[in-house]
């Protein structure tokens, strides 16, 4: 009997940074997403990527289920997620197989649960929370609940250069420059609150702008304040960044038709960097678990 688990991407953070020497950040989800599926075998199957091999072990051993038996469980993901740039793509695989192996072993876990148990294998992101929140990624605790994002679209600018997360972890001084931001962080959380709080895109997205352009001390994306600049020309809402990624979104109403602003994005010959410029969905954060319907298809729930 197969298994399954469904877990959203992000496009990276609406605001990351350090306030009183711990690191927080509120990501939002998007609608593409990884697709996990296992499969108890008799032989010994030890595929797949290997952070989420660790996620079945841990699973295991949390519900003091033999470790051995692990080895046991196929594991195949299929992924829409870009790899490396930003967008939670192996924090998603990694909720993904949490959820398939509860699925196949007939156990549960809350959302809060599973962002702690994924915080053991890597820093992780707020995506497993069903609604926005201030989140710690190392720790998996949350921090504080927002709510949720209403009839929100981004503009995704993905370049093809990817960025290894924990490589910017590595910075020299990392923290320290962090903390350098810690005034503006505090007030883009503030801002961020009170907009989704208010469901007031316009104060989200200066939230974002905010917390996007303090980040440019530790990584900085091409063309930044020129994006921001032809997006509040346009009349979006904001541009967030993956802070410890490549990918660039622009927020909009989902009523807002982004043909004109991809014009005016290549007008300034930012396609040649940012290669890849699409739109997706702002959705509710959580991890689904799935089952099979027929041949075909699966039945979320």
């Amino acid at each position: 009997m197969k298994s399954y688990g469904r877990c959203p991407a992000s496009c990276g953070e609406f605001v990351q940074g350090y306030i009183s020497e711990e690191e927080y950040l509120c990501s939002y989800a998007i609608d593409l997403y990884s697709i996990a599926t296992v499969e108890e075998k008799l032989e010994n199957v030890i595929l797949g990527p290997s952070k989420s091999r660790r996620a079945i072990e841990m699973v295991f051993k949390n519900f003091n289920l033999p470790i051995k038996e692990s080895k046991n469980i196929s594991l195949n993901i299929n992924s829409q997620i870009p790899i490396g740039k930003g967008m939670a793509s192996s924090t998603a695989d990694i909720g993904a197989t949490i959820m398939a192996t509860l699925s196949l072993i007939g156990k549960s876990m809350t959302s809060e649960q599973i962002s702690k148990l994924a915080s053991k294998i890597e820093p992780t992101d707020s995506i497993f929370i069903e609604e926005a929140n201030i989140f710690n990624p190392l720790n998996g605790e949350v921090i504080k609940y927002l709510g949720n994002v209403r009839n929100a679209k981004v503009l995704i600018l993905e370049p093809n250069i990817i960025l290894n997360t924990k490589k910017i972890r590595e910075t020299p001084n990392y923290m320290e420059i962090k903390l350098k931001n810690k005034d503006l962080i505090r007030e883009a959380f503030c801002l961020l609150e009170d907009g989704i709080k208010k469901n007031d895109l316009n104060l989200v997205g200066q939230a974002c702008n905010i917390s996007s352009l303090a980040n440019e001390n530790i990584h900085e994306k091409v063309a930044l304040k020129e994006i921001i600049e032809i997006s509040k020309n346009y009349g979006a809402y904001g541009v967030n960044v993956a802070h410890s990624g490549t990918v660039v979104g622009i927020l909009l109403d989902k009523a807002m038709n982004e043909e004109r602003l991809i014009e005016l994005i290549r007008n300034k010959n930012l396609h040649k960097f940012y290669k890849k410029i699409y739109s997706s969905d702002i959705i509710d954060g959580g991890i689904k678990e799935g089952t099979q319907w027929n041949t075909s298809k699966i039945l979320w729930r």
